[in-house]
C-alpha cells in the first residue's frame, strides 16, 4: 500500500506539472509567436518594438501575477529575449532547449535557484520552469524555444492537498482491507478453535463414556456378586430361623411324652414361628400404602416381636413411591432396627424419614447402645444381612449410605435415596 500511495501521488504530481506545461505551450504558440516570427531571418535579437510588446504583456496583463519571468532561445542557445534584459545575447547551451527545438514540451519544478539561475533576478521560489518549441507561422519548423518560469506555490500547495487526500484514501483503503483480512482470520481462527473445542469435548465425552461403561461393567459384576452372597445369606438366615425355632420345637415334642394339651400348644407354637418366618419373606400389604404407612408397619412389627420401644418421626411422607423402593426402605429399617436391638440391647431406638424439597429421601435409624466399635463381631448364632446387605439396597436405587458411631455413645445408619427415577 505504500508503494500504491507513492506511485499515485507521482502520478498526480506528474499529470498535473505536464498539464500546466501544455498550458503554457499552447500560451506561447498562441500569443507569443505572433512576436517572434522575425527570428526567422536569421535575426539574434528580437527588435526593440516586439521586446517592448512583450515586457508590456508579462507587466500589464493578469500574467504579471503568474509569471515571474520569461526568455526566448534560438537554436545555438543564445538568448534572444529575457525578462532580465542583462541576459539577451548571451549564449548558455541547454538540454531543454535541444529538447524544445526537436518538438518536445518540457517542464520541471525551481524549489530554489541553480547554477543555471544564478544571478538572474528571479526571486519566488518555487516556481514551474516550463520550454516550449515556437514554430513559424503556417510551418512545422521551429524558430526559437520559448522558457517561462510560472509561480508554483499555489500548484505546490494543491499538489500537496491531493497527495494527503491521495494518502488519506490509500490508509483508509489499508485499514479497510487489514480490517477485512483480520476479520476473515478472526473467523477462521475462531471457527478452528470452535472446532478443536468441539473435539476435545467429543473426545472427552467419549473417553468418560468409556470409564463409565468400565465403572458399570464392574458395578453390575460387584452387584452379581453381592446378590449371590445376600441370597446365601438370606437361605442362611431362613435355614438359621427354622433350625432354631419350629426343629427345636419339633425335636422337643419327639423326644418327650406329652399329653394332647401339650402337643396342642408346642404345635400351635411350631406354627406362628413358621407364620413369623413367611411374613418376613413377603410383603403383599404394604403394596398399596403410603410409604409413611410401610414405614411404620416395620417399626410396628419390630416392637411386636421384640416388646422395645422405638420413637418415630415421618414428615412428608404422605406420597405414594414405587413398591421396590417401598420395599428396600422397609427392609433397610427392618434390618437396622434388628441390628440396633441385637448389639444395642434396643436402647434408644428411634426412625426418623422425610422427603426434602430437592425430592430426596432421607432415612436414619438410630439407637444408643455401645457402638459399633463395641459390639461383638463373633456373635454368629443368626447371621444377618447386616449392612453389606444394607449398602446394596441402596446402591440399587441409586442413594447413599453413611455411619456414625462412636464408642458408647451408640450408633446411626443415614441413608438418602433421590426419588427421581425412583417414583410412583
Amino acid at each position: 500500500m505504500v508503494v500504491l500511495g507513492q506511485w499515485m501521488s507521482a502520478r498526480i504530481t506528474s499529470s498535473y506539472v505536464h498539464a500546466r506545461a501544455d498550458a503554457g505551450a499552447l500560451y506561447m504558440e498562441g500569443f507569443l509567436a505572433a512576436h517572434v516570427q522575425e527570428l526567422s531571418d536569421g535575426r539574434t535579437a528580437l527588435s526593440d518594438g516586439k521586446a517592448d510588446l512583450l515586457d508590456d504583456l508579462l507587466d500589464n496583463t493578469g500574467l504579471a501575477h503568474r509569471v515571474e519571468g520569461m526568455k526566448i532561445w534560438l537554436r545555438d542557445g543564445t538568448i534572444a529575449y529575457s525578462t532580465d534584459k542583462s541576459l539577451i545575447g548571451k549564449k548558455m547551451p541547454s538540454s531543454e532547449v535541444d529538447a524544445g527545438f526537436a518538438g518536445k514540451v518540457s517542464s520541471k519544478i525551481e524549489q530554489s535557484p541553480d547554477k543555471e539561475h544564478a544571478g538572474q533576478m528571479i526571486k519566488n521560489y518555487p516556481l514551474l520552469e516550463v520550454y516550449a518549441p515556437i514554430y513559424k507561422e503556417d510551418s512545422s519548423q521551429v524558430i526559437a524555444v520559448g522558457e517561462f518560469y510560472e509561480k508554483a506555490g499555489g500548484m505546490i500547495a494543491a499538489l500537496s492537498r491531493s497527495t494527503r487526500s491521495t494518502w488519506v484514501i490509500v490508509g483508509a483503503m489499508t485499514a479497510m482491507m487489514a480490517g477485512l483480512l483480520y476479520l476473515i482470520v478472526r473467523s477462521a481462527n475462531d471457527l478452528i478453535v470452535r472446532q478443536r473445542y468441539l473435539l476435545h469435548r467429543q473426545l472427552d465425552a467419549s473417553q468418560a463414556l468409556s470409564d463409565q461403561n468400565d465403572k458399570l461393567r464392574q458395578a453390575a459384576e460387584l452387584a452379581r456378586m453381592d446378590a449371590s452372597k445376600s441370597n446365601e445369606s438370606v437361605l442362611n438366615r431362613i435355614g438359621a430361623d427354622i433350625h432354631d425355632g419350629p426343629v427345636q420345637v419339633l425335636s422337643a415334642l419327639l423326644l418327650r411324652p406329652s399329653d394332647a394339651g401339650s402337643v396342642q400348644r408346642l404345635a400351635k407354637h411350631v406354627l406362628d414361628e413358621l407364620r413369623e418366618i413367611s411374613s418376613g419373606l413377603v410383603l403383599p400389604e404394604i403394596e398399596t400404602v403410603p410409604l409413611e404407612s410401610a414405614l411404620r408397619l416395620a417399626v410396628q412389627r419390630h416392637r411386636s416381636a421384640t416388646g422395645t420401644a422405638v420413637a418415630e418421626r415421618y414428615t412428608n411422607l404422605s406420597m405414594q413411591v414405587a413398591h421396590p423402593l417401598k420395599i428396600c426402605l422397609y427392609r433397610v429399617v427392618q434390618e437396622a432396627l434388628n441390628n440396633a436391638f441385637r448389639h444395642g440391647a434396643g436402647l434408644g431406638q428411634k426412625v426418623e424419614a422425610a422427603i426434602d424439597d430437592r425430592q430426596i429421601i432421607t432415612v436414619s435409624i438410630s439407637d444408643s447402645g455401645p457402638g459399633f466399635a463395641a459390639r461383638s463381631a463373633t456373635d454368629q448364632t443368626r447371621k444377618p444381612l447386616g449392612l453389606d446387605g444394607i449398602r446394596n439396597r441402596v446402591d440399587a436405587f441409586g442413594g447413599s449410605l453413611e455411619i456414625i458411631s462412636a464408642d458408647d455413645n451408640g450408633a446411626m445408619i443415614l441413608i438418602k435415596i433421590p426419588l427421581a427415577g425412583n417414583g410412583a
